[in-house]
């Protein structure tokens, strides 16, 4: 008899066909308007998500926590405030969207790699604080962008 052996790990797919497609057309328009060779303007704001992500739900703590953050450990995770639904799903979107991000040592390399763009093209500092050197514009279509991934 040939029956089907169950398989020992189990097969997951992404819940959305378009996970990492979330960043376009913005993406594009980065990389032609700050002339970012490859890939960088989608590394840039997936960094800048997790940035983003950090001043929403823990304002307070230093950038470098986000591992912590998506790992749901660490004294920053611990000491979070009371969130609401809201922040809840915004935090489980974030899990799968920067999943690389859950290894400090990936997170703190695409840090220090995001710190030596120039300030024009970043939305944040390095600390996680909003960049004043953006154009305002720019700066509201990228949180505008942020806001929809995580929703």
């Amino acid at each position: 008899m040939n029956t089907l052996q169950p398989l020992a790990f189990s097969v997951t797919r992404p819940a959305y066909p378009n996970l990492f497609r979330w960043q376009e057309p913005l993406a594009t328009r980065l990389r032609y308007r700050h002339d970012l060779p490859g890939r960088v303007a989608n590394r840039l704001l997936n960094v800048e998500l997790g940035l983003f992500l950090m001043s929403e739900l823990l304002p307070l703590a230093p950038a470098e926590a986000l591992p912590d953050l998506l790992n749901g450990q660490g004294a920053a995770y611990r000491e979070r405030p009371v969130w609401t639904p809201r922040q809840h799903r915004s935090l489980s979107e974030a899990r799968a969207l920067l999943a690389p991000y859950q290894s400090r040592m990936v997170w703190l390399r695409a840090l220090a790699k995001y710190a030596t763009l120039p300030a024009g093209t970043r939305a944040f500092n390095v600390d996680g604080r909003p960049n004043t050197k953006l154009a305002g514009s720019e700066l509201r279509q990228r949180l505008s962008l942020f806001q929809r991934a995580l929703v």
